[in-house]
């Protein structure tokens, strides 16, 4: 096992330096076809620099679609983001450096580790320490991080108050507001100024609503910009550039507030939800030194499934605390218009597409049209073909998972019958050395017996007793001595011969894949209550933005469109598409898009929009603007309320989970059980 270990990491080292090698060669190749045909030539200096340009802007696109790389690629992305300021492309760049750098240093350390101890285990360890320790670092670098500059944000906004009060001047007030920023946020707001005071700077600002770590950050930057261009209005309410520095300044402490209690309230869970991991192998050696009869139950079938239960679980409970820790703010990142993978496998294998009708809703049946409005309600880009697949693919990987585990259990428990040397009669009582010599000869005694039964077809208990008999050479069947080499021998040829994958266990299998070929719509149903809570919280900004872009003369219906499109996330798309048809027929763009969205309070706001285009003004459309607001703050306030609330009750029941697994399968369970046969068997001495 250990040689296997071995060889399968360096063909899997050798795999990845020859993939990179080939991705290395493409790029270069492409690069001089891309030269000889345009007649452009590059200096050597820059040529390694523009190969790895390209191979991290690939791999950029590619790490995109995975779902666990693609969360680690957006949290650097976030604590690059906060430190300097890039372009998207630049950003991209960056981003895979560290990455590159992240996965060298992992495969160093886990070929190194494998190459002194090439176990299973060993294996397993080093990828769950990965997962706590990209857990740990997201935490340090990113979420702080993320914490002190909206902290420093509200002081920010604080001091461009004071001094837009004094001066009247939005980018004399952020330059001098620039000294007094703490070092998270100054890099922000020198960029900020730099926009206002550019010369084309709606380019600028559309350059840095691409890569802003915050969608306050943007707010206050076209804010900023609009007051610098068209000047600030003041009503009978104040005047509008405060009031959006108090909206953004009261938003940002609502998410503040929200993290602290959050935080605090599922502080210390996911290190105890992974301990059992790392506790496991220390309760079972100390279960073997204390009772050593329970090394059968640890090497057998059941020991293994229970370990791999333990093992699973831990993982499982790790990761869905750190989804119910995760606050970080939704942001929408350029993406590249490709056709996803399931796709192109569905067009290279003509096969899959009569697989996937398995799994695929007939034409025009009530079941596709659920699935239909569960993706278009969750916001998904995948189709109902694509959708299939992956519960097809789900279904097989579980079945072939399952088989290999339940055969791997089975050839685990025959190694342990055969080379195990403990006596399995004691359960109080640990052996001498002198003891353990004996039971290792009786051990590789039995094992020589039962290859050789195994060898000449032995069937029945009658044969093996014979078989012993005469591999004893003794005439005296009766003896206590030889009744008690058969019966061991006859245990173990049983146990050995019952090693094999049975009808239940295919039965198993199959259940398992018909229940993870649901995995796929369980997270579409997921996607759609996170978008429906997401959505609640767009619209209520939407009110903030309008309550303030109202009160400006020049304002718009388009204009407040544009704005709207630039903070959103949940419904970019469809403010696109009306901002594009708006030149064909304002009102009916509007009605498309009041059509589309299908979400209530959107669409309220939008039917006064479409008021707005050509009946009333839009001071008179949203004149009521505030009552909504203060029913909406409260609205959020006790969601935020009761949020916290389940997150606590659901994190605490996962953190708690795995320790109870580990606890009852790792010694209640088999320390009642062996207790019971031992008392059994004890009885059955006395009375013999």
């Amino acid at each position: 096992m250990s040689k296997m270990l071995l060889i399968m990491s360096v063909i899997s080292a050798i795999g990845f330096i020859v993939l990179v090698s080939l991705i290395i060669l493409s790029v270069r190749k492409n690069k001089k076809l891309e030269s000889d045909l345009l007649g452009i030539s590059t200096n050597n200096k820059n040529k390694w620099s523009e190969s790895f340009n390209n191979i991290a802007q690939q791999s950029y696109n590619f790490l995109f679609k995975i779902p666990l790389l693609k969360t680690v690629l957006i949290r650097i992305r976030k604590r690059i983001e906060t430190l300097s300021i890039y372009d998207e492309y630049s950003l991209r760049r960056e981003v895979m450096k560290i990455i590159f750098s992240i996965f060298a240093i992992f495969s160093f350390l886990a070929i190194l580790l494998i190459t002194i101890k090439p176990t299973f285990l060993i294996i397993f360890w080093i990828f769950v320490g990965m997962f706590f320790v990209s857990g740990v670092l997201v935490d340090f670098f990113v979420n702080k991080v993320e914490v002190k500059m909206l902290y420093q944000l509200t002081q920010l906004n604080n001091h461009i108050r004071y001094f837009y009060q004094q001066t009247k001047m939005v980018d004399d007030a952020i330059y001098e507001s620039i000294a007094l920023a703490g070092p998270e946020v100054k890099i922000q707001a020198e960029r900020i100024y730099s926009i206002i005071t550019s010369l084309d700077p709606q380019t600028e600002l559309a350059k840095y609503e691409e890569v802003a770590p915050s969608r306050f950050l943007k707010w206050l930057a076209g804010k900023a910009l609009m007051i610098q261009d068209e000047g600030d209005v003041v009503s009978e309410n104040g005047s509008a550039f405060l009031k959006s520095l108090t909206a953004i300044n009261v938003e940002i402490n609502t998410d503040l507030l929200f993290r602290q209690k959050l935080e605090y309230r599922l502080r210390g869970l996911t290190v105890v939800s992974i301990a059992p991991i790392f506790f496991a192998v220390p309760i079972q050696m100390w279960a073997v030194s204390t009772f050593e009869v329970m090394s059968n139950y640890y090497e057998s079938r059941i020991g293994f499934l229970c370990e791999v239960i333990v093992y699973f679980i831990s993982v499982l409970s790790y990761i869905m605390i750190r989804k119910i820790r995760d606050v970080s703010e939704n942001k929408y990142y350029m993406t590249m218009k490709q056709e996803r993978w399931e796709k192109k496998l569905l067009k290279k294998i003509p096969l899959l597409q009569k697989l996937i009708k398995i799994f695929k809703p007939k034409p025009f049946s009530k079941k596709e049209f659920k699935l239909k409005k569960l993706l278009n309600d969750a916001n998904s880009l995948h189709d109902v073909d694509s959708i299939s697949l992956q519960r097809l693919m789900l279904a097989v990987s579980m079945v072939i998972l399952l088989l290999a585990g339940f055969t791997y259990g089975h050839y685990r428990e025959t190694n342990s019958i055969l080379f195990g040397t403990g006596s399995g009669t004691s359960i109080t009582i640990n052996t001498t050395d002198e003891e353990r010599s004996i039971y290792s000869k009786e051990s590789e005694f039995d094992r020589e017996v039962i290859n050789a039964m195994q060898e000449k077809k032995v069937k029945t208990k009658e044969e093996v007793a014979n078989y012993v008999h005469a591999t004893l050479g003794t005439n005296d069947a009766n003896a206590p001595e030889v009744k008690k080499v058969v019966e061991r021998i006859t245990s173990k040829w049983q146990k050995v011969n019952n090693a094999f994958l049975k009808w239940w266990e295919v039965l198993l299998c199959f259940i398992f894949m018909y229940v993870a070929s649901y995995v796929p719509i369980l997270i579409l149903f997921y996607q759609k209550k996170l978008r429906q809570k997401d959505m609640e919280n767009e619209v209520f900004q939407f009110l903030i933005l309008i309550g303030i872009l109202k009160e400006f003369d020049s304002m718009s219906v388009y204009k407040i469109l544009t704005w709207l499109e630039k903070f959103s996330i949940v419904f970019k798309e469809p403010l696109q598409e009306a901002i594009q048809n708006y030149d064909a027929g304002a009102e009916e763009a509007i009605k498309q898009l009041n059509e589309r969205v299908k979400f209530e309070p959107l669409q309220q706001l939008l039917e006064r929009l479409e008021l707005a285009t050509t009946r009333i003004s839009i001071k008179e459309a949203f004149e009521d603007i505030e009552v909504e607001r203060e029913y909406y703050i409260e609205k959020r306030r006790e969601f935020n309320y009761r949020l916290i609330a389940s997150r606590e009750l659901n994190a605490t029941l996962l953190c708690w989970a795995p320790v109870v697994v580990l606890i009852a399968l790792y010694l209640a369970i088999p320390l009642v059980y062996i207790s019971m046969t031992e008392s059994q068997n004890l009885i059955m001495q006395i009375k013999s």
